[in-house]
């Protein structure tokens, strides 16, 4: 059994890969504090068996890794793989200048979207900050975007502006309409189709660009928010990063 963990900016995810068959484990607040890293840690996996390896995405930051890895050395006695974004592996060439540069989430999503499908792809991860991402049908990164995620957009808002209740994941009033007619709904319904017309016109612009219609992917926490509203088809895959995990823990 090999465990893979996803750590994201805000929530941390993790499954168990056993004879190449990925079987999904939970997820979990991610701890702002890396003092609190050892503690998160054991209660999220002192009941699971040691494993034989351990393979984590994270962009947390080196803190947060560190005291991971103790914990995880300390209670398996395994030494965990932090991946690092490579030039060109599992199929993919990546187009930053500098790879390791790529965040791990990406890369591992790049992975997986290549093994999902062996043409063009466009890749949605759409959590705290929105990462755009291409694959050409060769397999070569074409590159990403970044944008803000809904929360951070909604949290920018609430602290420049005056008289604005906080922003919630549903609309004040039911269903959501086009327009709002209050400035809360206003603040959801506008966050959320700027994330939709962003998105929208990359993806047609990248179809254009690349001569055809890539295999559509969107993972991460406002994905069902965004699916409802976005143009075209998508592959709604959850565990896409983790998914690019297993295959990087397969060849470990």
């Amino acid at each position: 059994m090999k465990l893979l963990i996803d750590i994201g900016n805000s929530r941390i995810k993790w499954a168990t890969l056993v004879r190449g068959k990925l079987h999904p484990g939970g997820d979990a607040p991610r701890p702002a504090d890396e003092n609190a890293v050892a503690a998160c840690a054991a209660q999220l996996w002192e009941d699971v068996k040691k494993p034989k390896s351990v393979v984590v995405s994270n962009v947390a930051g080196l803190a947060f890794a560190a005291s991971l890895g103790e914990w995880i050395e300390a209670y398996w006695e395994v030494q965990p793989h932090f991946v690092v974004s490579e030039q060109t592996a599992f199929g993919v060439t990546n187009a930053y200048t500098v790879p390791e540069r790529l965040g791990p989430d990406r890369w591992a999503a790049l992975i997986a979207a290549r093994h999902r499908s062996d043409g063009a792809a466009c890749i949605v991860d759409a959590g705290t900050a929105v990462t755009i991402d291409v694959l050409a049908a060769d397999g070569a990164h074409q590159g990403g975007l970044i944008i803000p995620g809904l929360e951070m957009m909604r949290r920018a808002l609430l602290e420049r502006t005056q008289d604005i209740q906080p922003a919630s994941a549903e609309p004040a009033h039911g269903n959501r309409a086009l327009l709002a007619r209050d400035t809360r709904d206003g603040v959801d319904g506008g966050t959320l189709y700027t994330l939709v017309a962003v998105i929208d016109r990359v993806t047609a612009d990248v179809s254009a660009e690349l001569g055809g219609e890539p295999a559509r992917f969107i993972s991460g926490g406002n994905a069902a928010d965004l699916l409802p509203l976005l143009a075209g088809d998508y592959h709604h895959v959850p565990e896409l990063v983790l998914e690019g995990l297993a295959v990087i823990a397969e060849k470990l």
